[in-house]
């Protein structure tokens, strides 16, 4: 009998590779073409280099949707389902986001696996972040 499988879409947010449930995905979008209203940007998970592509994630209403911003998406990997390990307790009183669900080791690195609705919402439900005034020039 083989052993249950997790399948785990790899994305690039800066110079950081992540993992999320793919089942948490709709689809691959493109960012240029997503309304502005509709983009989650400036998450925990760090800032984009280059803003190439989107994740689409499930709203909370119905028909409602969200495009994560992120720099790539790398592909899917499967994983047997026992090498997916819950986040360490003390790891999760320390990290700012709740929606870093565990951590996978691919490729001898360990990955963190993000839970998109959430990251979504905790994104949603901060304040909007400013940016940084021009610096001053003498």
């Amino acid at each position: 009998m083989s052993e249950p499988v997790s399948e785990l879409l790899m994305f690039q947010v800066g110079a950081r590779v992540f993992a999320a449930t793919v089942a948490d995905v709709v689809r691959i979008g493109n960012v240029a073409a997503t309304a502005p209203a509709a983009l989650v940007e400036g998450t925990s998970l760090g800032a984009t280099f280059a803003r190439e592509r989107g994740i689409v994630v499930a709203g909370p209403e119905a028909g409602a949707e969200a495009t994560l911003v992120v720099d790539q998406v790398l592909g899917v990997r499967s994983v047997p389902a026992s090498e997916v390990q819950p986040l360490p307790a003390f790891a999760a009183a320390v990290l700012r986001s709740g929606a870093i669900s565990g951590l996978v080791l691919l490729d001898e690195a360990p990955t963190l696996i993000v839970d998109l609705p959430t990251l979504v919402r905790e994104r949603r439900a901060a304040p909007p972040t400013r940016p940084a005034p021009p610096a001053a020039t003498a």
